[in-house]
C-alpha cells in the first residue's frame, strides 16, 4: 500500500510500531504488509513506478483519476466518489471504463454493476461540464447518486502515440 497525503502527521502515523504490529495482526494474506508513505503532493512527479499499482482510491481528495492514472497498471481499478469531481472526470475521461458502484445503507456497503446507465445523469440532461468539476472542484449533481463509482483502467492509444508505432 502507498499512502500520499500532504498532511505532516503521515510518516509518524506509519512509522507508528502500534499501526504496523495492527495491520500485521489484521491482515488477510501471508505475505509481510508493505507501506508506503509518501508526505506530498499526489498531483507532484512521485518516486513510484507507472503502470504497477492494481488499485487507486480517491475520497475527498481531488483529482487523482487524472494526476495518478500513469501509476495504474491497464486493467486496474479506480474507486472514487464524487465530492470533489474525480467520478464525474473519469466518467468522461476515455481512459476510464464505468464498472459498478458501491451504495451504502448505513454502515452495510455492497457493490452493484445493475443499471449503470442510470448514474451520471444530470436533472437537466446535459453533459457533464468539465470545466466547472474542474474549475470549482466540486462534481457535478446527478439524479442518482452513488456512495462511490468503480471504474476500470483501460487507456486508450493516443494519435501522436501510434504515429510513432
Amino acid at each position: 500500500m502507498t499512502y500520499i497525503d500532504t498532511d505532516k502527521r503521515i510518516a509518524a502515523f506509519f512509522d507508528d510500531k502500534k499501526v504496523i504490529k495492527y495491520i500485521e495482526a489484521n491482515k488477510r494474506y501471508d505475505d509481510n504488509p508493505v507501506i508506503t508513505a509518501i508526505m506530498g503532493d499526489f498531483s507532484d512527479k512521485l518516486p513510484l513506478e507507472e503502470n504497477t499499482f492494481d488499485i487507486l482510491f480517491s475520497f475527498y481528495a481531488g483529482f487523482i483519476s487524472q494526476s495518478c492514472k500513469k501509476y495504474l497498471r491497464k486493467g486496474g481499478i479506480l474507486i472514487c466518489n464524487n465530492s470533489h469531481g474525480d467520478a464525474s472526470i473519469a466518467y468522461t475521461d476515455l481512459d476510464y471504463k464505468f464498472i459498478a458502484v458501491i451504495k451504502r445503507n448505513n454502515d452495510r456497503f455492497t457493490i452493484s454493476d445493475k443499471n449503470l446507465e442510470e448514474y451520471f445523469i444530470k436533472k437537466d440532461k446535459s453533459p457533464i461540464d468539465i470545466k466547472k468539476v474542474l474549475a470549482k472542484m466540486t462534481g457535478e449533481n446527478f439524479t442518482k447518486k452513488a456512495y462511490a463509482y468503480i471504474f476500470t483502467f483501460s487507456p486508450m492509444i493516443r494519435l501522436e502515440e501510434s504515429s510513432s508505432l
